[in-house]
């Protein structure tokens, strides 16, 4: 298991003596600041796990380090401590999808209780890779090895579509709190924050029922409306690439509602597949703009659906290997080499259609062909 690293930022040498006990018993390692600049010079050194900061600083303030973490990595844990409760700063806070914003005097089982949540998604997320390593050193059955590695994506999906959300519901219920016991809560505030506390209930209550739907969905032979079960994909996905400033290019509902049978499920798997695969090229080339876009269109007997994305494309050498089992050109952590190889034995074998790949002046161009009728 990995080490865990805090970066403890807070200019008062008191209150940062008597908070640096109880945060070095919650991780391996304790860096401490003690303003803005030099909280974001240690974070470029050593990227910790989790930034614990406060906001009123000399130099740099913690709003603004915070901001400049957030352009290096916008996933990135953060817990405000502050003496202040401006309405300035919970705006601030949420914008950014702090995980937390405490108030002075430090309420140290409230702090532990937050770092001990983001330490579970963590280890959570690190069990996830780990298990992904395992799982392409085992000579198993590989229909059960995608499965698990495209649960596994399912959950993080999750992850993503959940952590605004949460972040902002408890955001604006700790504003109201602490706005109510410094006895400076307006109407005005109170009506906006429970309306964004009502907004994002309603968001996560709609995300379990997507993914209830997805997951419980019989693989079963029907006629469909093919737009309805790409959407199905996109929504799913949805979070993920907004978390990763991916924008979606939707052209499928250029074109009339076109029906087809196959196997309920295993298209949205297929799409699911593949965005995820130019997601994470996407990610890792670290390209400008990103953006995937997708197209529908007919000829006379197939259904065509392109995945396009502006990564570059695939480089000529291994571009007739990308769909071979156990091949992947991502870093073990992220990838089993899988996904590609399943997804065009699904196409061929269950819904009796075609997948490859060209490149374009943009990027990878992933095409599958559905037969009409």
């Amino acid at each position: 298991m990995d080490t865990i690293t805090i970066l403890y930022v807070e200019d008062e040498k008191e209150i940062q003596n008597n908070t640096k006990r109880p945060l070095s018993y919650l991780c391996d390692k304790l860096i401490v600041a003690s303003d803005g600049k030099e909280g974001l010079d240690l974070y470029m050194h050593y990227k910790p796990d989790i930034v614990v900061s406060d906001i009123k600083m000399p130099n740099m303030d913690g709003i603004k380090m915070a901001k400049e973490i957030k352009k290096i990595n916008q996933q990135q844990h953060i817990i405000f401590t502050t003496a202040h409760s401006e309405s300035d700063f919970f705006m601030d806070a949420i914008e950014m999808q702090v995980d937390g914003y405490i108030l002075k005097p430090i309420d140290y089982d409230l702090l532990e209780k937050k770092i001990n949540i983001i330490l579970d998604e963590i280890r959570l997320r690190r069990d996830y890779k780990l298990k992904q390593e395992q799982l392409k050193q085992k000579d198993l059955d590989m229909l059960a090895q995608s499965k698990n590695a495209q649960m596994g994506e399912m959950i993080a999906n999750i992850a993503h579509q959940w952590r605004q959300p949460l972040s902002v519901i408890s955001t604006a219920a700790t504003g109201i709190l602490i706005k109510k016991e410094m006895g400076n809560l307006k109407i005005k505030d109170e009506m906006r924050l429970l309306e964004s506390i009502n907004k994002n209930a309603q968001y996560l209550s709609q995300t379990i029922d997507t993914f209830r739907n997805y997951i419980k969905e019989e693989r079963k032979v029907a006629t469909v409306i093919i737009q309805e079960r790409i959407d199905v994909a996109l929504e799913i996905l949805s979070a993920s690439l907004q978390n990763n400033s991916i924008k979606l290019i939707n052209n499928i509902h250029n074109l009339d509602p076109v029906s087809v049978t196959i196997v309920v499920g295993e298209l949205s798997q297929v799409i699911i597949n593949l965005i995820n695969n130019a997601k994470d090229i996407l990610v890792e080339r670290n390209i400008d703009n990103r953006w995937i876009k997708i197209d529908l269109s007919c000829d006379d007997k197939n259904v065509i659906i392109s995945v396009e994305d502006n990564g570059g494309g695939v480089p000529l050498k291994i571009i007739d290997k990308i769909f071979d089992p156990y091949f992947t050109t991502k870093h073990k952590s992220f990838g089993t080499g899988l996904g590609l190889y399943m997804s065009k034995n699904i196409i061929q074998k269950h819904l009796n259609g075609k997948l490859y790949v060209k490149n374009s002046e943009n990027g990878a161009v992933f095409y599958i062909e559905l037969p009409l009728h």
